[in-house]
């Protein structure tokens, strides 16, 4: 209690501070109605579909015209006609047999899918301010208190009918087809309950024993890429972040960013900022512990990857970096890229301002495979950004249902709560998960429904900054009297979280336990902090999930504690002597090695880390 109650001062604390759109926490569907799968349901649901397939393609003639592919195309269209085709597949199903487990779950599927669907095409709203206000003093303020899951003191014991009707549904039955009823898992206790798996084509969860996955997500991406056009049947994710060519600035979410184009045509993201180091790592982490899909994020370095600016003319807007610099500042961002710039070649104006770090020329055209229309642009190098993907093999949608249509009774999306605790992810909204339809290399078509979390950058930090290891805690769980509490200050918790069953903690806290020393130090090794930074966000993590083996009692499936030390120092020799970046567990701000990686390297700070927000 003691810990908690300095926690809300410290979480009241910094309030004041925040932007307005820190207060946006909520982007739900209001009123969504979630059907069961009966006839008559089945029926009204396919009207409702085809009455907003018929408004949103009006909506697609008026803006693309005459390009048919660019509608037909259109992720939209796509999971609209998909929609009604399940749909009616389903219908004529339960016409003939009955709607059992299957297709109550089918169903499902489908609703979530026209969820995501009406979230892209701007059905998601806000609350008023007051209560958005309100709902997030109250979940950052009493988050440890409000983020827990009830204790179940003799977990050996039979659950019965009261608790049995309160635990996940579709926990499929091994080996057999089928999943479990409330009336047999009454006869089970706690601990068979969390040794049960979701059923086996769940749309989020591979179902995979926690491990070395993300390299073969990578690889299975690559060919789908390679496979959906012939331009792409070379394409190289090395190759293709080599050289980017500036596309517009995207003013969305709260971290700066421009969108660019690779040498194949296809668009990144290109973002700076706190997120930089910790999304990259986090979405390793997310696939290793079995998550379908996730997006394609890359930490860049220093000089890794070349900006290609645009040429001179009277429509340009970024044909200088002074230019960029001042719209990234202008805009509401109001980022300074400057302190992104390698200081070292630059080129300037006579009045001093900078034009780039070079001009294209032939030999470099020739060298980099830049298209020879470039020639005279200038480039600009960074001394570190982060590069997503906008994967062509995935038909992304909007936010994913957290709170309603299924996720209240769905074990992945109940047990996040201990993922996204044990990583310290505030920022759980529908938003920041998205819904997808994958291209199936079988079919040639995007019939693949996924979901997903789309931003882990969030993490690892503290209430206003992220990536900042020194105020993320080696600490994650408070026992209460009756309860497992989790200690994080959240601006957003799903409906979800807050049906958590013990059973359904322990099945996660159980996939983080397998992941061993050697699988966070693989996640870590993208992330393009330093060894020290990464060794101790991997000590802390550790240490957090050793708290989660204690907690849920785990030691009964053969799971130990693993050694850590989360107040080490690393003392290193160098030329001018003894350095110790790290001092007690804290990177060391005094440090010579830390304040060089600083100014060279990670103008975000590794010691002191600046907030986006404040940048």
């Amino acid at each position: 209690m003691k810990k908690f109650l300095i926690a809300l001062g410290l979480a009241i604390g910094p309030l004041a501070a925040l932007p307005p759109a820190a207060m946006a926490i909520e982007q739900e569907i209001p009123d969504f109605e979630f059907r069961p799968a009966t006839i008559g349901d089945i029926d009204a649901f396919i009207f409702e579909v085809k009455a907003a397939r018929d408004q949103q393609l009006k909506a697609l003639e008026q803006k693309y015209g005459e390009k048919k592919k660019k509608i037909t195309g259109h992720q939209t269209m796509i999971a609209f006609n998909k929609i009604i085709a399940d749909s009616q597949k389903l219908r004529a199903r339960i016409a003939k047999t009955r709607a059992d487990s299957l297709a109550q779950r089918r169903f499902m599927q489908t609703q979530r899918l026209y969820y995501g669907v009406m979230a892209d095409i701007g059905g998601a709203s806000q609350p008023g301010k007051i209560s958005r206000l309100t709902k997030f003093i109250g979940n950052v303020a009493f988050g440890p208190i409000k983020l827990k899951v009830a204790n179940i003191i003799c977990p050996d014991q039979k659950i019965g009918r009261r608790q049995a009707k309160l635990e996940a549904q579709n926990l499929a039955k091994p080996g057999k087809k089928g999943v479990y009823s409330a009336e047999e898992l009454a006869a089970m206790t706690a601990f068979e309950i969390s040794r049960l798996e979701p059923v086996a084509d769940h749309i989020a969860y591979t179902g995979d024993k926690p491990g070395n996955h993300y390299q073969k997500f990578l690889d299975q991406t690559l060919k789908q890429i390679r496979a959906i056009d012939e331009k792409y049947v070379q394409y190289d994710f090395n190759y293709a972040r080599r050289v980017l060519f500036f596309d517009e600035i995207k003013e969305d979410a709260t971290s700066p960013k421009i969108t660019t184009k690779d040498r194949y045509g296809l668009k990144w993201k290109l973002k700076w900022g706190d997120e930089v180091h910790s999304d990259v790592a986090m979405t390793r982490l997310y696939i290793d512990l079995g998550g379908r899909y996730t997006d394609l994020k890359f930490y860049s370095g220093p000089a890794e990857t070349i900006l290609v600016l645009e040429k001179a003319g009277k429509d340009t807007i970024a044909a200088t970096f002074d230019q960029l610099a001042n719209i990234l500042l202008n805009s509401k961002f109001e980022f300074h890229a400057h302190r992104y710039l390698l200081p070292e070649p630059v080129i300037k104006d006579k009045a001093g301002k900078i034009l780039g770090t070079g001009i294209i020329d032939e030999e470099m055209a020739e060298r980099e495979g830049i298209p020879a229309k470039h020639i005279g642009c200038y480039y600009v190098l960074f001394k570190e950004c982060q590069l997503s993907l906008y994967n062509p093999a995935i038909k992304r949608l909007g936010g994913a249902a957290l709170s309603n249509v299924g996720a209240v009774e769905d074990r992945v999306a109940r047990s996040s709560i201990v993922f996204n605790s044990w990583i310290k992810n505030k920022d759980m909204k529908d938003d920041n998960s998205r819904v997808g339809l994958l291209y199936n290399l079988k079919t040639g078509a995007f019939d693949q429904q996924v979901e997903f979390q789309s931003d882990l950058g969030c993490t690892l930090g503290a209430l206003t900054t992220s990536g900042d290891l020194n105020h993320f805690e080696d600490s994650m769980v408070m026992l209460m009297p009756q309860s497992i509490n989790f200690f994080m200050h959240p601006l957003y918790i799903p409906q979800a979280w807050k049906k958590c069953t013990w059973a359904d903690a322990r099945w996660m806290a159980m996939r983080i336990a397998s992941l061993g020393r050697n699988d966070l130090e693989r996640a870590f090794a993208d992330s393009g902090w330093p060894v020290f930074s990464q060794k101790l966000a991997i000590e802390k993590l550790i240490n957090r999930r050793n708290e989660l083996v204690k907690a849920f009692k785990l030691e009964e499936d053969g799971f130990r504690e693993l050694p850590c030390d989360t107040k080490f120092t690393l003392t290193i020799k160098g030329k001018d002597g003894i350095d110790q970046p790290v001092v007690k567990g804290k990177i060391n701000a005094d440090s010579p090695t830390v304040r060089k990686l600083e100014a060279e390297v990670h103008p975000e700070g590794l010691a002191n880390v600046i907030s986006r927000r404040r940048d």
